[in-house]
């Protein structure tokens, strides 16, 4: 591999930024590209004009999985490690991860798209975890899916390796929106605005929220949500014009701030 070789491209405009893989055919992930993703999702922070990171991919495809060329023993321990940082990278990110999948998003890719905040998918997308059938297993998944899902559904989905509809993901909630092939792009553009229309400062503070109260207990979730209501949100001048654009029956003008 020449070491000039880009595998995933950052753009931003505005509120937005896109991070697009490319990697023919179908967008496998190779250590570099993991590398590369890392990089790109550390220039995002402090970045505090963003509100929303989009997540895609190129060559008809969202991600075809991880590179089973980075599955031996000399090689599989970095993989993993790297692998694994990206999602560490999206959940300490302020901004909101959309996962925009059209095409195929298996294996890692399948990962990819449940560590973002919010997964939406084409009609045609298609999801799977083949792990099994190489003699491995998912771990992100296996920690996640039993989470976002009910359990046996997710056993199901693990064990079996088969082919899952993007209908059945979104029946159980992995899939938040799925548009037609053919308006895919104006309906996800108008689910980004419905996003972006939002104060950022808001919206980050809606995500910390529900990441930082997610695996505690009631009392400590409810705590956590409090004070970051309490003393962070009220402090927002986003918070008070929002209140009282409503008393004023208009709409309101936010300052990101």
């Amino acid at each position: 591999m020449r070491v000039s070789e880009r595998f995933v491209e950052l753009t931003m405009a505005g509120d937005v930024a896109t991070l697009q893989l490319d990697r023919p055919p179908l967008n496998v992930m190779n250590i570099a590209m993991m590398e590369q993703t890392n990089d790109a999702l550390l220039e995002l922070r402090n970045r505090p004009e963003l509100k929303v990171l989009l997540v895609r991919g190129r060559n008809g495809a969202f991600c075809g999985g991880v590179d089973v060329a980075d599955h031996t023993r000399d090689r599989v321990a970095r993989m993993i490690q790297v692998f694994h940082r990206i999602f560490e990278s999206i959940r300490l990110l302020d901004v909101i991860a959309v996962a925009a999948v059209d095409g195929v998003a298996l294996g890692g890719g399948f990962e990819l798209a449940i560590g973002c905040n919010l997964v939406v998918a084409s009609e045609s997308a298609r999801f799977g975890l083949p792990e099994v059938k190489l003699g491995v297993f998912p771990p992100l998944a296996c920690v996640v899916l039993p989470r976002a899902a009910p359990r046996r559904k997710a056993m199901e989905w693990i064990l079996t390796g088969s082919e899952i509809p993007a209908r059945e993901l979104e029946a159980y909630g992995l899939v938040n929106r799925i548009y037609p092939d053919d308006r895919f792009d104006r309906e996800l553009e108008a689910f980004i605005g419905s996003l972006t229309s939002s104060s950022g400062p808001v919206l980050k503070l809606a995500k910390r929220a529900q990441t930082e109260s997610y695996y505690a207990a009631y009392e400590e979730a409810l705590y956590k949500a409090e004070n970051l209501y309490l003393r962070e949100l009220m402090a927002l001048a986003d918070a008070q014009e929002g209140v009282q654009a409503f008393l004023e029956n208009r709409e309101p003008v936010w300052r990101n701030a």
